[in-house]
Order: C-alpha cells, then sequence, then structure tokens
C-alpha cells in the first residue's frame, strides 16, 4: 500500500491547475496613461508596478459604456475601451486619461463607483458612473469662454482617486 501511495503523490502535483501567468498588453495610445496611473500611485506613497493588465478596443455597442474593468478580483484584468466617437476617438487628452484612470481605479484600487456630488452639483469622484470630462479642456469652446476648462481641478479628483478622504475644494462648495 505505500509503495501505491508513493506512486500516486506525484501525480497529485503535477494534475494540480496553476493559474496563467499574467500577460501585459496595452495599445500604444493606452500605455502613456497606464505609466502616469502608476507614477500618480508612487508620489503618493503607493507602490505599484502593473504588468498583468490587457487593455482592447471594442465596438460600441447599444448597452456599452465607455470603459468597463474585468478582471477586478483576480490578478489578470482587462480593460475594455470603447471606439465610440466620444469615448476615445474624438476625446480630449484629459478625457481619455480620466477614463483610463477611472478603469484602472476599479481594477487595481478596488474602487466602486459613487454618485456623491458637491453642494455645486459636481461630481466628488472621478470614480463617477457618468463623466470621465471632470477635469477636461473644452472640446468645443463656443465664444471665446473658458467655463468650461476644468484642467485645474485635475490635482483633486487624482488625489482623490488615490484617498477618498481627500478634502472637498474650494470650488466644491
Amino acid at each position: 500500500m505505500k509503495n501505491v501511495l508513493f506512486l500516486l503523490l506525484p501525480l497529485v502535483f503535477t494534475c494540480q491547475t496553476r493559474e496563467a501567468a499574467p500577460q501585459y498588453r496595452v495599445p500604444d495610445d493606452v500605455e502613456p496613461f497606464v505609466r502616469l496611473f502608476e507614477t500618480e500611485a508612487r508620489q503618493r506613497g503607493i507602490d505599484m508596478k502593473i504588468d498583468n493588465l490587457i487593455v482592447e478596443f471594442a465596438k460600441p455597442e447599444s448597452n456599452l459604456v465607455c470603459g468597463m474593468c474585468r478582471g477586478a478580483q483576480i490578478r489578470q484584468k482587462t480593460i475594455f475601451i470603447s471606439t465610440d466617437l466620444y469615448c476615445w476617438q474624438q476625446a480630449t487628452k484629459e478625457a481619455k486619461e480620466a477614463l483610463v484612470f477611472h478603469e484602472l481605479g476599479h481594477c487595481f484600487l478596488a474602487r466602486q463607483h459613487t454618485i456623491r456630488q458637491f453642494p455645486s452639483g459636481d461630481y466628488a469622484s472621478l470614480m463617477n458612473p457618468d463623466d470621465v470630462t471632470i477635469y477636461s479642456s473644452c472640446l468645443y469652446p463656443i465664444g471665446g469662454g473658458n467655463e468650461c476648462d476644468k484642467r485645474s481641478r485635475r490635482q483633486y479628483y487624482v488625489d482623490e482617486l488615490f484617498n477618498e478622504n481627500t478634502p472637498a475644494p474650494a470650488w466644491g462648495k
């Protein structure tokens, strides 16, 4: 009997399923945003090296949002970004960054959506489900005004992404 167990023991260990090695495949136009996310994390004392991410562009569908994170609870993360005109193709640089940061927030920071708003009516978090233009420049400035240029808000939203207890900014009150 001991001999049979001795022979079966290697089979038990070799038949165990192994998790596949994580992959990293990120399109060239998304890569700078992923690296910037890592940099922003390090600046806030969070040591983050993203080496387990796949980003794929997806054709827009009637119910597809601009982005989606799959695998937030497992090692291999996948982000889908819609090729819809307003989601990526015609989006400002800031809106693209915010979309990628939002999805990385789901995948790597375990952040969920929040609809919290400031008294001003502005969303209190980049993790809102509706608007990735919250620190974007104007896509179509009309009349030479500056009302829709919200780039000065970036610092707050990135701070809040990494720390939900970030104090409200003056413009939110």
